[in-house]
């Protein structure tokens, strides 16, 4: 049998062409359906800082690794955070408290040399996990009132049996062991919150602590926790290492933000807030409590829009948990040293999505997503930000548009809906009441959405702080002073005690389980406690680990990034199963050829 070498030619020239045209057609997919945002590819940028806020971090610095930006954060806590940015060794840095003001921290001797804006990026609680056997079982229902936390981690109550402890914990068979204090080693945002609420709180406490040990600098609140030479206490490093050390201790019990007791699934207390309930800090929870937060609203401050806490601790809406705060990004205004251009375009990109996409699953991680006019007032922090690339500026302007003009919700925060006012938080809306507080207790509270942020779309006139809710406690009183009686717990709940939906009475509710956020018909988005009655009939993907993924977001039509990826993937797969035989095909003729030609 004899072949034809030119017919061969031909052939092999049919396939090549076949095989460079299913290449072009898929590079051409790859850059016509994959959006700019996901095809742009960014410097790369570090930062470091918050261990507080890190698991929230983390999870923005996953995400946008599909976008082709690929950021550095390491943890190291907000004292190196602010130390390393303000020497220029990290392009940005996260933290909880400023360089500068009575918030700050006594002991930074270093600042930044050039101009800079802080914005905030999410919200949360300080929790306070503890590892407590009782009858040879770990114990989860653990109430404390703030008097009682106040002095255990200053060293007055010492044993798990105290009265302090027994009084909120009626019932319970509390050990006669000594309570193991576990406090940060390495300055943190999140000590020099808690020193803070202790110095504002329980004054003689503090102060008693900082002569005791000699640790907090002309008496103010420090990064570095002043537990030297305290017997029952050890330090561990970063919030990782106290919740590490406190999961594998017994009797032990820490502070830290709630995500990591959260991620751990270990308990935190139940703590008592000015009306009387005990609450965990859960984002509706986080969500009410920084109604009270007065925001720095002028501009011209370095501290714009930085916090204070004082009337949060106090405020006395019963669903409020009490220790809640912002944490904030510190980011360059200027170019100086290696923060290019290039750069700013990069840390632009990735703030823009810590504000908008990244505050979807805020809840889920055990944050509290950041209320729409405060994720408009930090957009405009952004934009000072150097070298930011045009793309980016025109999704702040578009999702600050949108929000000023009541017209949609971009970012799909669950804090925020078409046709309300910005400076309405929806998840005060919705916060379930704490078991024990009757129609009495909840009728001052119930629909009332406390303002405390004139940021951008906000009304001509209005001031930080917001109106005040009503004077009076609707709980039994709290006594949360030195020497107070305590508070007398309230159900075994610290949140209100819901009702499972039946098939008769479920509203129409659609569920992401990616992002543990649920939508009802209207488009509201629901707390994070009543969406995990839902999630929980949601269909799962099978196998093991499989994660129920939509192809589009809840408020999101039309051809989306998710359906992109998929075209691309099919093209991908054609050229898989098409190459093989196209290209054996192609191998026999040239053999086939030579054997004639030879």
């Amino acid at each position: 049998m004899t072949h034809d070498p030119q017919k061969n030619r031909r052939t092999r020239g049919r396939v090549t062409r076949r095989i460079l045209a299913l290449l072009t057609v898929l590079a051409l997919a790859s850059g016509t359906f994959i959006p700019a945002a996901l095809a742009a590819s960014y410097t790369r940028i570090g930062g470091s800082g918050s261990s507080w806020a890190g698991n929230a971090v983390n999870q923005w610095v996953t995400d946008i690794r599909s976008q082709g930006s690929t950021v550095d954060y390491n943890p190291s806590g907000s004292s190196t955070g602010r130390k390393e940015f303000a020497n220029g060794l990290v392009d940005f840095a996260v933290s909880e408290i400023p360089y500068k003001g009575d918030t700050a921290d006594p002991q930074d001797t270093v600042f930044p040399g050039f101009k800079y804006s802080m914005l905030p990026i999410a919200a949360g609680g300080t929790s306070f996990m503890y590892n407590l056997p009782v009858n040879g079982k770990r114990f989860s229902e653990l109430k404390l009132t703030q008097d009682a936390l106040a002095r255990i981690f200053t060293g007055k109550v010492t044993r798990w049996n105290d009265p302090a402890i027994a009084k909120t914990n009626p019932g319970v068979n509390l050990p006669n062991q000594q309570i193991r204090v576990v406090v940060r080693s390495e300055g943190s945002g999140a000590t020099a919150q808690f020193t803070l609420w202790m110095k504002r709180q329980f004054p003689s406490y503090y102060a008693e602590l900082c002569g005791k040990t000699g640790g907090c600098p002309n008496g103010g609140a420090t990064s570095y926790f002043p537990g030297q030479g305290i017997a029952n206490f050890s330090a561990q490093n970063g919030s990782s290492g106290v919740t590490t050390y406190t999961a594998n201790t017994p009797y032990t019990i820490n502070y830290d933000e709630y995500s990591y007791a959260l991620g751990a699934n270990f308990p935190v207390a139940q703590v008592g807030n000015a009306a009387g309930f005990f609450t965990i800090p859960t984002d509706t929870a986080v969500a009410v409590a920084l109604t009270k937060a007065k925001i720095n609203m002028d501009a011209s401050s370095p501290n714009y829009l930085s916090q204070d806490l004082s009337a949060v601790y106090t405020h006395n809406d019963p669903r409020v948990y009490a220790l809640s705060a912002y944490t904030y990004m510190l980011v360059p205004a200027q170019t100086r040293g290696s923060f290019d251009n290039s750069k700013g375009a990069a840390l632009g990109n990735f703030a823009s999505y810590s504000l908008c996409e990244g505050q979807q699953t805020m809840g889920a991680l055990g944050y509290s997503p950041l209320p729409m006019n405060l994720v408009m007032s930090a957009m405009q922090q952004v934009k000072k930000i150097p070298g930011l690339d045009s793309d980016t500026g025109k999704r702040l302007d578009s999702t600050i548009n949108a929000a000023q003009s009541s017209s949609g919700n971009p970012c799909n925060n669950p804090t925020f809906k078409p046709g309300q006012d910005v400076n309405n938080n929806q998840l005060v809306y919705t916060a379930p009441f704490p078991s024990g507080c009757d129609a009495a207790c909840q009728a001052p509270w119930r629909g009332k959405n406390v303002g405390y942020n004139a940021g951008p779309g906000a009304k001509p006139g209005q001031v930080a702080g917001g109106s005040e809710g009503p004077a009076a406690a609707q709980g039994p009183a709290a006594a949360q002073g030195p020497g107070a009686s305590g508070a007398v717990p309230q159900g075994n709940s610290p949140a209100a005690t819901t009702k499972r939906p039946t098939a008769a009475n479920k509203p129409s509710v659609s569920c992401n389980r990616a992002t543990g956020q649920c939508t009802d018909a209207k488009g509201n988005v629901l707390a994070a406690e009543q969406a995990q009655q839902y999630l929980n009939d949601a269909p799962e993907a099978s196998g093991p680990g499989a994660k129920a993924v939509p192809l589009v977001l809840a408020g999101n039509t039309g051809w989306g990034t998710s359906q992109n990826l998929l075209v691309v993937a099919a093209l991908f797969l054609l050229l898989l199963v098409l190459t093989p035989p196209l290209a054996a095909r192609y191998i026999r003729s040239g053999r086939r050829g030579k054997g004639t030609d030879s």
